[in-house]
């Protein structure tokens, strides 16, 4: 490969960073649910039951738009797919805030996160146009940083930002501008790299998902990683409403625990790519975090010592995003998969992300309701289990794995 092919371009990193400001403002909206809950209920009049299912309705509008997005990349341009996306969140925002009954908070929210599961389908074409592949696990990094950056502002700053902005609507106004600003400068920036040039797919519409779903890492992935996502979203739900009344704890003091969560995030995935490429493996870096994680959640609902809930907030935040950067390669050096198989791939997973998101509002919800919440989130806790078993059979393709084959096509 020549020197140039293997150069990152300037435009490149014009085009992630603008739809990285996108990924960041929908992670911000959808994770601010937990701060606002108090006074949305307050003011919507609606209980802890309703507001589980104000969680899981917007992971299953994730679920259900995920492929039909990646699916449509394949036969419309990134950049009118990823510029619809933007204005598709400026106006849920503001819709939210405009808000005059529980239907439009509950379409408003629907429709922010069928878009955050639509973002990151057609940016993995644009990677992969724009970035020699040697640099894909620190640019996934990098993207995977941005999400909980977001997460961490929908807690810890959402106290700070209510203030500033003189309550929950006017917050959510604001990020819709914001979004709306965003539209304009995808589509001002966006340009294809030559000899690259975006080219429709003639194969039917359903090929690209029929050999993304025979690739057995990809049903790997896709049935293990909602076991994450599950206790992840009970977490972010129903943990501060959980502190507050049952460990004595502030909203502020939540909101700083909480928000120790993604920060933690934000660190693993920028150095668990250099983690794991010093260590040489890829899946030591992916199946331990499934039988680590039940137990720093879990401790997060037995104490109210503030110094401790923090460490198990950190650990938890670091274990949900130590293993995603890896996992998400994993499909980028499949040999002989194309872009397209690719995206799908990425698209089931991200996908089944929002199935088990959508559980963990709707089960944590429920239980909280008839059981107490005590109960609820802890049977949540033990869902990463599912992803701790299932990744152990994932085939190992990290750097020492590539030191041998390239060792092997010398002899």
């Amino acid at each position: 490969m020549s020197e140039t092919a293997n150069k990152t371009s300037g435009r490149g990193w014009i085009l992630v960073v603008v739809a990285w400001t996108a990924v960041f403002l929908v992670n911000l909206a959808n994770f601010a649910l937990g701060m606002l809950l108090p006074s949305m209920r307050e003011e919507l009049n609606f209980g802890i039951e309703v507001a589980g299912q104000l969680s899981a309705m917007a992971w299953i509008t994730k679920a259900f738009v995920t492929i039909p997005i990646a699916l449509l990349v394949a036969k419309i341009n990134p950049k009118y797919v990823l510029g619809v996306l933007y204005l598709i969140t400026g106006a849920a925002l503001i819709m939210q805030g405009f808000a005059t009954n529980l239907a439009m908070i509950f379409i408003g929210r629907a429709l922010v996160s069928g878009v955050s599961a639509g973002l990151l389908s057609p940016l993995v074409l644009i990677k992969i146009n724009w970035f020699p592949k040697d640099k894909l696990t620190q640019v996934n990094g990098i993207e995977n940083f941005i999400s909980p950056v977001g997460q961490a502002m929908g807690t810890a700053a959402v106290g700070y930002l209510l203030a500033v902005l003189s309550g929950w609507r006017n917050l959510m106004i604001a990020m819709g501008v914001v979004a709306l600003v965003v539209a304009a400068a995808w589509f001002l920036t966006y340009k294809e790299k030559e000899g690259a040039e975006f080219k429709k797919s003639d194969a039917p519409f359903l090929e690209p998902l029929k050999k993304a779903l025979k690739l057995k890492e990809v049903w790997l992935l896709a049935l293990g990683w909602p076991g994450t996502s599950l206790v992840w979203i009970a977490t972010y739900t129903f943990w501060p409403t959980y502190a507050t009344e049952s460990l004595g704890l502030t909203l502020d003091q939540a909101g700083l625990v909480l928000g120790l969560l993604p920060i933690a995030s934000a660190i693993a995935s920028l150095i668990s790519p250099t983690i794991t490429k010093w260590i040489g493996y890829d899946k030591l870096m992916i199946w331990p975090w499934g039988f680590i994680l039940p137990v720093c959640y879990f401790a997060m609902l037995k104490t109210s010592s503030i110094p401790l809930l923090c460490l198990a907030s950190f650990m938890a935040g670091f274990g949900a995003y130590a293993f995603v950067p890896i996992a998400f390669t994993t499909l980028y050096k499949l040999p002989g998969v194309e872009p397209r198989t690719v995206s799908l791939g990425t698209s089931c997973i991200l996908t089944m992300v929002g199935v088990g998101g959508s559980l963990g509002g709707y089960i944590a919800g429920a239980l909280g309701e008839t059981m107490g919440l005590y109960n609820g989130m802890a049977i949540c806790c033990l869902s990463p289990l599912i992803f701790g078993v299932l990744t152990l059979f994932l085939p190992e393709l990290g750097r020492k794995y590539e030191e041998k084959k390239k060792a092997a096509e010398v002899k």
